[in-house]
């Protein structure tokens, strides 16, 4: 049997994972709604000022979040969507290949990010924002929370 870690690694299409974290929003609604909705209500969600911050973010890491459309979350171009899990991907011009992953689980939605850093400076550049990262990615799934109500 696989554990849910397994299981959202399985998610990801990288050919090697450099960094990988994840994060569980706990909430009895989590079936409720499809794995789509909960990507744009986590990434799209957040006041306008935190959406801007999102992007500036992303413009300095080199991905282009350019995209629009029914076929894009946040800028990011959807790579995969089933009933269970959606993934976006976006290439870096940096060296940086990243993956965001949301799933739906019985205990809550699973948001994982997959990152595959190419060269020097995509490692360096992403050791120097990864506390930010992560510190966006906590409030970005309590927003969704409580906005989920």
């Amino acid at each position: 049997m696989k554990s849910a870690s397994d299981t959202l690694r399985a998610c990801c299409t990288l050919d090697r994972i450099d960094h990988v974290d994840t994060h569980l929003l706990v909430t009895d609604r989590a079936g409720d709604m499809a794995p789509e909705w909960w990507a744009r209500e986590i990434l799209e969600g957040p006041p306008a000022v935190m959406r801007a911050r999102l992007t500036a973010g992303w413009t300095m890491l080199g991905l282009p979040v350019h995209h629009r459309g029914p076929d894009a979350i946040a800028g990011w171009p959807i790579a995969h969507r089933d009933t269970e899990y959606l993934r976006l991907q976006g290439d870096s011009v940096l060296g940086l290949t990243g993956q965001l992953v949301t799933r739906v689980t019985d205990g809550g939605v699973e948001f994982a990010t997959f990152v595959r850093l190419g060269n020097p400076m995509a490692r360096a550049l992403w050791a120097t924002v990864l506390p930010t990262h992560l510190k966006i990615v906590d409030s970005l799934l309590r927003g969704a929370a409580e906005r989920a109500g």
